[in-house]
């Protein structure tokens, strides 16, 4: 099972439809913006897998010194070739090579002369991915009993791309900050298909190389290793920044495939002693040109949900963040519309909290220049705090202490650390703000294009006055005192709204906001 020669990777194209290839049939697909769907591919493996090819293709070209992105699967062939030509039948690009002491795809070899580390076996290829569910809900694991081999391709790119720390003797990858971090892939998306996407990327990085090595000039400059499962790796030796190339692939595990009974694969693990590259100190900030960096934090890399507070902080924050190379605006290449996408898998100790996108659509030039002209972004960052704090005040206290107010019987005063009472609040304040977090950008690019907040504001209403009525009917309400709990919180809720928000709306009009 040869990539560079084998069909192993569905994808259903618009000219040719459903087809499998092999690696470099694939990337001629990719070249043709003609790949519709990669049904290989699970929600969470769609961002991974474009970095990884992104990544390879650029390696591919700059090493070839071509920089033809062409449609020709033969081209592609040669020069993925080319990143390996120590080893002429191809062992880098198989999935299971039997010699160990040879690597495979995405499976470093043993140093020469050692004996065969791996002891525990992972029978499916759902079981070798990043997602780790403890009561095996939601994404059910080890399934997968009767999976191709495609399956286990992408599940080896995202566990040696994207794993964190799972207990002893299995680190997680240097682009992250600590080992129950993530690696976020934030960045533009261009109209079209994944093709389109993909080539966007791969031309900015081979544009922007030397760029790219003046700024993080840790790297080897020249030959640095590129493809980190050539390398032989005892689970004791630490590859340093100034031994890799910038665009370096990264394994984080000792990982083989092999067959078992009626030539059914296979993996075998062994541990490590330590983490593959020794970046800790550096919290993940790279170089990679997905990940934000957190300027007001040491240089430490995003590592958070993309909520809407994080976002707008990434998008417009100069000062506390900076901005991934791919998600900056391009004029060579970038044309609206285009979108903002935060994609990330969000790990906690020993479990996934969940896959989370989020994007921001760019559908024309002045929300471009909200992102992107220097003026514009600095009102836009300035209107985002202020909506921010609004949805904080929504919260806390327009929301809170109506909501306490019910619980407590219809107090007039709330009583303030009452903890039961704060308790049966809390998931309604929660899902407010979810409710913002769904509506944030539209409204953001209203205030800056009309410059008035009323309709912001009527929409914080509407938020308040609905998650109310919704607690009211579940939250628990002494019976005999219910219609008078419900009256004097229903009197708070529109109090403190008019209290905070009454600036908001025109003169003539600040009597019908609390009607």
């Amino acid at each position: 099972m040869n990539l560079l020669s084998d069909p192993l990777l569905p994808s259903l194209c618009g000219e040719s439809g459903p087809q499998v290839t092999d690696l470099p049939g694939l990337f001629a697909n990719f070249a043709r913006d003609d790949v519709r769907e990669l049904p290989f591919l699970r929600p969470h493996q769609q961002m991974p897998w474009h970095a990884f090819m992104v990544q390879l293709a650029a390696l591919a070209l700059h090493r070839s010194g071509s920089r033809d992105i062409s449609d020709d699967p033969d081209h592609w062939r040669e020069i993925l070739r080319g990143l390996t030509p120590e080893w002429p039948d191809d062992e880098p690009w198989r999935l299971v090579v039997d010699d160990l002491h040879e690597p495979a795809f995405m499976q470093p070899p043993i140093p020469a002369g050692s004996a065969d580390p791996y002891k525990s076996t992972i029978q499916t290829p759902d079981d070798l991915d990043v997602l780790v569910t403890s009561k095996n809900h939601g994404v059910k694991q080890a399934t997968a009993e009767n999976a191709d081999a495609s399956a286990w391709v992408v599940a080896l790119v995202l566990l040696q791309t994207t794993g964190g720390f799972l207990g002893s003797g299995n680190y997680g990858v240097a682009r992250m900050n600590g080992g129950f971090a993530t690696r976020p892939l934030v960045g533009l998306v261009p109209q079209g298909g994944a093709g389109a996407h993909w080539r966007r990327d791969v031309g900015l990085l081979l544009d922007n190389r030397e760029a790219q090595l003046r700024e993080y000039d840790a790297f080897a400059e020249h030959d640095g290793t590129a493809l980190l499962w050539c390398r032989p790796w005892d689970g004791e030796r630490q590859l340093g920044l100034n031994e890799l190339d910038p665009w370096f692939i990264e394994i984080c595990r000792r990982v083989r495939l092999g067959r078992a009974g009626e030539g059914r694969i296979v993996a075998k693990a062994a541990g490590s002693k330590v983490a593959r590259i020794a970046a800790k100190e550096l919290k993940g900030n790279v170089g990679d040109p997905w990940i934000p960096v957190n300027l007001a934090k040491e240089g430490a890399a995003y590592n958070q949900k993309p909520a809407y507070r994080v976002m707008s902080a990434v998008l417009f924050e100069g000062r506390e963040w900076k901005r991934p190379f791919l998600l900056e605006w391009h004029e060579s290449v970038d044309n609206v519309p285009m979108t903002a996408r935060f994609d990330v898998l969000s790990r906690g100790q020993g479990t996934t909290e969940g896959h989370h996108r989020r994007e921001v659509p760019i559908a024309d030039a002045d929300q471009w220049k909200t992102l992107f002209d220097p003026a514009q972004k600095d009102r836009a960052a300035e209107l985002a705090r202020e909506m921010i704090d609004n949805a904080r005040r929504l919260q806390n206290p327009v929301l809170k202490f109506p909501l306490m107010s019910l619980v407590q019987g219809g107090e007039r005063d709330v009583k303030l650390g009452d903890q039961t009472a704060e308790a049966w609040a809390r998931p309604w304040l929660e899902r407010a703000d979810l409710r913002i977090d769904e509506h944030f950008f539209d409204h953001l690019f209203t205030i800056v294009e009309t410059g008035s907040h009323e309709r912001w504001a009527r929409f914080l209403q509407t938020v308040a006055r609905e998650t109310f009525a919704d607690a009211a009917l579940s939250l628990p309400i002494a019976g005999m005192r219910r219609i008078k709990a419900l009256a004097i919180a229903e009197d708070k809720l529109e109090s403190f709204f008019y209290r905070n928000f009454k600036d908001y709306f025109p003169t003539s009009q600040k009597e019908s906001a609390v009607a």
